[in-house]
């Protein structure tokens, strides 16, 4: 099953490039965290922390595609090393603000700013394996596949490390460590030109912005309900948890659905499969909606236990094939751009459905917030199905 993943691996740059935005990219699933941790123990408000937690994500969501039109205009070699150190300065003020208890209009302001100059390192090095494997679309959907299981391993990882870093050291060394290391990624990442993908320079200009593709809305509104199927969920397993008085059990349960996601990213990258794209999308997103159904269902943590197993089988297949189709229908001059969308509609349903989940918790219990989890998935394959004819007929056009 490995071989399909050592082959890509072995293109002259690949490992290397993908190596070095692991570490830029790990912050990703740190920095919401590392905010909540740092404002939570400097002024005992977890309500103010959230909030300023989801007003980075928000900003990070709804402003991240427009840095990424630089970055296909004028390559990531001259634009990539300007928004990191702009988003390391405006977090690093952020930081400074908190600990001398400045206003907190400035604290939105300055978490509203580093949220969205952070660079989306996925969706760069999605782009430099695009430009990798673009004439050959089943070994780049392996590649998608090795990256969203390097995803999984990214929030397995981040959080507890941000958790260490900040009861352990200081409160606020899990954003010095957010700050260095995309700092040391972009450093690492930026001369490794040979993966990079050409500028579109001045031919960039004009023209339709990659949303405005035929398929990408649909790709970008299910991308929107999926983010909040792992917005709701992350916060309702916690609650979960919390009610029946064994609350270090949500770690073990998120890990078990990232587990599931990842070994199921693995299976799919490794698959020979000749069914079309569009049609992987579809089918992904109708298993995602049948094996989230019984969330909402469950009240003791075993047998959740076994939801998340069979439930998380099926989120990286999705992801896989939303990210290799929108590799396919946006031209190459606007793939980052369009990548960076679909992250940005992941960011929106995770910032909206987070929020509402902790209403229905507080209100009616995290069972019940269970049923947002389900509604989005079913939200999801809804989602593809509305835009299904659209997203035949732009493959098609793409394949001819």
């Amino acid at each position: 099953m490995l071989a399909p993943y050592l082959d890509v691996l072995r293109r002259s740059g690949a490992f290397a490039m993908s190596a070095t935005a692991l570490v830029a990219r790990l912050p990703i699933s740190m920095i919401g965290l590392g905010i909540v941790l740092l404002v939570s123990l400097q002024t005992g408000s977890y309500a103010l922390a959230g909030a300023l937690s989801a007003v980075g994500a928000l900003c990070n969501a709804v402003i991240g595609p427009f840095p990424a039109r630089l970055l296909d205009r004028f390559g990531q070699a001259r634009v990539l090393p300007w928004l990191t150190s702009a988003h390391v300065a405006a977090l690093t003020l952020f930081v400074v603000l908190v600990l001398e208890r400045a206003p907190v209009g400035l604290l939105f302001l300055t978490a509203a700013v580093q949220g969205a100059l952070m660079p989306s390192i996925g969706a760069l090095v999605r782009a430099r394996w695009a430009h990798l494997l673009i004439a050959d679309p089943k070994r780049l959907r392996t590649a998608f596949a090795y990256e969203s299981v390097v995803d999984e391993v990214i929030f397995v990882v981040g959080p507890p490390l941000a958790t260490m870093l900040a009861i352990t050291l200081a409160d606020w060394s899990a954003l010095a460590a957010c700050a260095l290391l995309i700092s040391v990624g972009t450093v690492l990442l930026v001369p490794q030109r040979g993966s990079e993908p050409p500028a579109a320079g001045t031919g960039h200009r004009g023209g339709r912005g990659a949303i405005r593709y035929p398929g990408m809305p649909a790709i970008v509104a299910a991308f929107v309900l999926l983010g909040g199927l792992f917005g709701a969920f992350e916060v309702t397993t916690v609650a979960f948890t919390a009610e029946r008085g064994e609350q270090g059990a949500a770690g073990i349960l998120l890990a078990v659905y990232s587990f599931s996601s990842g070994a199921a990213g693995l299976a799919v990258g490794a698959l020979k499969t000749g069914i079309d794209l569009h049609r992987q999308l579809t089918l992904g997103a109708a298993v995602l909606a049948l094996t989230t159904v019984p969330f909402g269902l469950v009240h003791s943590l075993w047998l959740l236990g076994v939801v998340c197993l069979l439930a998380g089988l099926a989120v990286s297949p999705v992801l896989i094939s939303g990210f290799a189709l929108v590799a396919q229908l946006v031209p190459a001059r606007r793939l980052t751009e369009g990548l960076v969308w679909t992250n940005a509609g992941l960011g929106v349903g995770i910032s909206m459905a987070a929020a509402g989940a902790g209403a229905v918790i507080d209100s009616r219990g995290a069972s019940t917030a269970y049923l947002i989890c389900t509604a989005c998935a079913i939200g999801t394959f809804l989602a593809v199905l509305a835009g299904y004819r659209n997203l035949e007929r732009a493959w098609q056009n793409a394949r001819a």
